[in-house]
């Protein structure tokens, strides 16, 4: 999973979730036209893009141009199903015991400059993971590499991973093996880390893709453009000659390019809604919530905040949080109740119990008031919770522009006596002090993680986790997340998703949709933009378009 700016932050597998939908008649599309946007359109406010190699970013918005330039080994649409036409994969052989994964490769996928997507390209992407090690930022995650016993190539067209135990088949499909997406092994094996480094945003390092779009260009701070991979072996091509991603660093500018025609594309600000109407040239499209959860969450090694460590505290915080009245204010109606890491919409991996906890709601004041009684923080002269002569309170960083959610979160958490102080603080900012592993100075962040086709949680809350920048370690709750991998079925997520809802290790946060405005001559939005976050602009189409 990787890490973005939506409430904040997110971290995405370079698994693919899109909606696979068919036009009645795309002949009639017309082809050409240029469509400039922001990253993160569909998904969360703007944010730079730093790089576009898969081995080495970290943040969504680089993963989103990563997806639109190589194609996934699965494609895996919304009812969480893999899509073999889409896929570079064509079909998945488990063995008896669940311990073997034989996949078979489609013969008609070429890379641009017309070698076939093989094996070797599958190899090249294994053997390179395990060269990084916890160096990528999906290490650990997944079953990769922990349960992998072996890997094999058995052909061109067919390769085999044999696991260490028997393990849940989903599970596997939808979290292992989608990290042995293909890259160019003929293009890229000359290369040494340090080298992949250095050429991070280097459009020519870049030239050889197979995913529906090419890097064009590239300018530090300002914009990306993309063009048609005139090569792409897909059964959808893209109408539009040109997208550009233009780096805007705030909603504001993305409501006031769009009023000004800077761009055709991009996300309404939520505190924007009631202004939607001053942009006359454009059309409004809800899409959401994503497939992710927001959280307010804590840095576990910092003393000076100990208290979070206290499970009643946590309770409390949850119970605390109206999470209705966030949505009202927030999202206009348009958002959706979570209390745990597995995300409501759509249910299918929700817990009876999660699907009871979403209908009834979790806020209770006077229960957060009791609790923190209990945990012994009681209140001061000046209403704020104390013990042994520390106050409970924290400082709180938050994206640019992203007053609104976090202020709402500070007035709840402050009725019932805990102290928030609120810190603005840009995106890079934030996430280098987080993946520090020696930082102890940051308290808390509000932020947002998107999950995989499995929801687990990957190595996020695991003791010692790569990913796990709170430094929050729960032994049984990884003994919980461990038994997910070896049961077939549901009942081991449903055990795992009740206890991280009892233990908050991390306070969830409401979803909210998300509104996209685009110029009235750009066509195809609720194809492009998928429920889960995905953005597929091969489906976009301009009317009246001039190249």
């Amino acid at each position: 999973m990787k890490l973005l700016n939506q409430i904040s932050l997110i971290f995405i597998l370079t698994l693919i979730m899109g909606v696979v939908a068919h036009a009645d008649d795309s002949s009639k599309i017309p082809n050409g036209g240029t469509i400039v946007t922001v990253p993160g359109v569909g998904l969360a406010p703007p944010a730079a893009m730093n790089g576009f190699n898969p081995f080495l970013t970290s943040s969504a918005y680089d993963a989103e141009a990563e997806a639109l330039m190589y194609q996934p080994l699965f494609w895996v649409n919304r009812d969480f199903q893999i899509n073999f036409k889409l896929s570079i994969a064509k079909k998945i052989v488990v063995g008896p015991q669940h311990q073997s994964f034989t996949v078979y490769l489609h013969r008609h996928w070429k890379w641009s400059d017309g070698i076939t997507v093989t094996t070797a390209d599958i190899a090249y992407t294994y053997h390179m993971l395990m060269k990084l090690g916890p160096l990528y930022p999906g290490w650990d995650s997944g079953g990769f590499p922990d349960d992998i016993k072996s890997f094999k190539v058995l052909g061109p067209f067919s390769f085999r991973v044999v696991t260490k135990q028997a393990v849940n088949p989903r599970w596997f499909e939808l979290s292992g093996l989608s990290y042995f997406n293909p890259y160019p092994e003929h293009s890229w094996k000359y290369y040494s880390i340090k080298q992949m480094n250095d050429n991070m945003t280097n459009v020519k390092f870049y030239s050889v893709v197979d995913g529906p779009f090419r890097l064009q260009s590239f300018h530090s701070g300002r914009y990306a453009s993309m063009v048609p991979n005139q090569a792409f072996s897909g059964p959808d091509k893209p109408h539009i000659s040109r997208l550009v991603f233009r780096f805007l660093n705030s909603n504001a500018s993305v409501f006031f390019a769009l009023k000004s025609g800077a761009i055709q594309l991009g996300n309404l600000p939520a505190p924007l809604y009631s202004a939607r109407n001053q942009l006359t040239n454009d059309h409004l499209t809800v899409v959401g919530p994503i497939w992710g959860f927001n959280y307010l969450g804590f840095n576990f090694s910092n003393p000076k905040i100990a208290f979070v460590k206290n499970l009643l505290v946590r309770q409390a915080m949850m119970h605390a949080v109206n999470q209705d009245l966030m949505i009202d204010v927030m999202g206009y109606g348009y958002g959706a109740r979570a209390y745990g890491l597995v995300p409501g919409n759509p249910p299918v991996y929700l817990s009876p119990e999660a699907k009871s906890l979403l209908s009834q709601g979790a806020y209770d004041p006077k229960l957060a008031d009791k609790l923190l009684d209990q945990a012994g923080w009681h209140r001061g002269p000046d209403g704020i919770r104390e013990k042994n002569g520390h106050k409970m309170a924290f400082t709180m960083y938050m994206p640019p522009s992203m007053v609104r959610g976090p202020t709402l979160l500070a007035t709840m958490l402050a009725k019932v006596g805990i102290q928030v102080r609120l810190r603005e603080m840009p995106f890079n900012e934030v996430y280098a002090q987080m993946v520090d592993p020696h930082s102890k100075k940051w308290q808390a962040v509000y932020l947002a993680w998107s999950q995989t086709g499995f929801p687990t949680g990957g190595s996020i809350f695991k003791c010692g986790g790569v990913q796990n920048s709170y430094h929050y370690c729960n032994p049984k709750m990884d003994a919980l997340m461990a038994k997910i991998r070896v049961s077939p079925g549901l009942n081991a997520l449903y055990k795992f998703q009740n206890y991280f809802t009892e233990q908050q290790p991390v306070i969830v946060l409401p979803n909210m949709k998300i509104f996209v405005m685009a110029a009235k001559n750009i066509h195809g939005i609720s194809r492009a933009i998928t429920p889960a976050g995905g953005f597929n602009p091969q489906y976009l189409w301009v009317s009246h378009a001039k190249s």
